[in-house]
């Protein structure tokens, strides 16, 4: 067996791209994947846990999250977000039928975290489009602190 590839943290330009997709089941995994990268990314250089430890099958993704909450580096809207951004991803992911109201429901939760919508069509979609950006922003903020 050869090594694993190391694990692809998207920059905030490519995240720009890789979200502007016609497929929703792409749109919300997709989504969730590149913020869980970033959180890694601050589990990282905030607690030296390395990157091939947060990569193990037995580290999820609500461990991640807890030990970033606890720590209080998640909090108020980016902690709102990063909980409703893997919550929609679940219903995606674990479900053959997807309660559509519950995640329209999860969409209108979502904080614009700064991100300006002035001139922006704003389907359900697009919202989540720019809510994972403004919220990988805020993270990427947190990163660099």
């Amino acid at each position: 067996m050869g090594k694993k590839a190391p694990m692809w943290a998207p920059s905030k330009k490519e995240l720009e791209k890789i979200l502007e997709v016609d497929n929703v089941h792409e749109l919300f995994l997709v989504g969730q994947v590149c913020i869980e990268r970033i959180l890694e990314k601050i589990l990282e250089k905030k607690f030296n846990i390395p990157l091939e430890a947060l990569d193990d099958p037995m580290i999820m993704w609500s461990q991640k999250y807890l030990i970033l909450e606890k720590s209080g580096l998640l909090k108020g809207s980016v902690k709102k977000n990063v909980r409703l951004i893997n919550s929609i991803r679940n219903r995606y992911a674990h479900r053959l039928k997807p309660d559509e109201k519950a995640i329209e429901n999860n969409i209108r939760e979502l904080d614009y975290l700064g991100a300006s919508i002035i001139g922006i069509k704003c389907t359900k979609f697009e919202k989540y489009r720019v809510c994972v950006i403004s919220t990988f922003s805020a993270l990427e903020k947190m990163l660099k602190k």
